[in-house]
């Protein structure tokens, strides 16, 4: 044992977190295949073989729930009962909240690390991207996913990496590296018209990862989970 953390809620309630120095890795069976996803506003990730992971935004889901215990909170008496009760109400709101999209997350990254050998991803700015958008952002939770698929592959022997966030991964055609001049964000196809190929936005940002990744940190002996060519 190496240390013990204790720590108490809003809500009054402890835990207990205990460090070993045991490494507790529990390898997957190697599945020979690499692939790249594209994190995303509407769709929480695409993969680069095609498949569209949703986000349930539970934050966007319990908004009037949380607005209700807040303004009940703020009606109470302060130093009374009920305002101790209104303030708890309000807490395990946010709480739920919380561990709804940590579980989530755990789900999603174990079922990608044991679907791919190699997980690659783009490095986002993630604190512009609150400037512009928000609560939205905090509500999928970028960062803590990324926290949480590279716990989850090093426990299975698995490999997470990003590459640089300037990469032109949208904007390129995948299929012959044309580059188109105007793509907006409202645009969520775009045609190239030098290959003739009709592009969903994100699943050719998502092929154009898993290339960069490959070309980047090497792959050699593994299959690219590409939409253009299945496994």
């Amino acid at each position: 044992m190496k240390r013990v953390t204790i720590k108490r809620d809003t809500l009054g309630d402890w835990y207990l977190s205990i460090v070993t120095d045991d490494e507790g890795l529990s390898p997957e069976p190697k599945m020979g295949k690499a692939a790249g996803f594209d994190f995303g506003l509407k769709t929480f990730l695409t993969c680069s073989d095609g498949k569209k992971y949703p986000s349930p935004q539970f934050y966007k889901k319990s908004a009037n729930k949380v607005a209700k215990a807040n303004r009940a909170l703020s009606r109470k008496k302060r130093g009374s009962h009920n305002r101790e009760r209104a303030r708890k109400h309000y807490a395990r709101t946010h709480r739920k909240i919380t561990r709804q999209r940590e579980d989530h997350h755990w789900k999603l990254a174990l079922h990608l690390v044991r679907l791919f050998d190699v997980c690659f991803f783009e490095d986002l700015n993630l604190k512009g991207m609150k400037r512009l958008w928000g609560k939205k952002i905090s509500d999928l939770g970028f960062g803590e996913f990324m926290q949480k698929i590279r716990w989850q592959a090093y426990k299975r022997c698995k490999r997470v990496e990003t590459i640089g966030r300037w990469e032109p991964t949208t904007p390129i055609c995948h299929n012959c590296g044309q580059r188109v001049m105007f793509l907006e964000l409202k645009d969520r196809e775009w045609y190239c018209h030098v290959c003739k190929t009709l592009h969903d936005r994100d699943v050719n940002a998502a092929i154009n990862i898993l290339k960069v990744g490959i070309s980047t940190f090497g792959g050699e002996g593994i299959r690219l989970a590409s939409a253009s060519t299945p496994c």
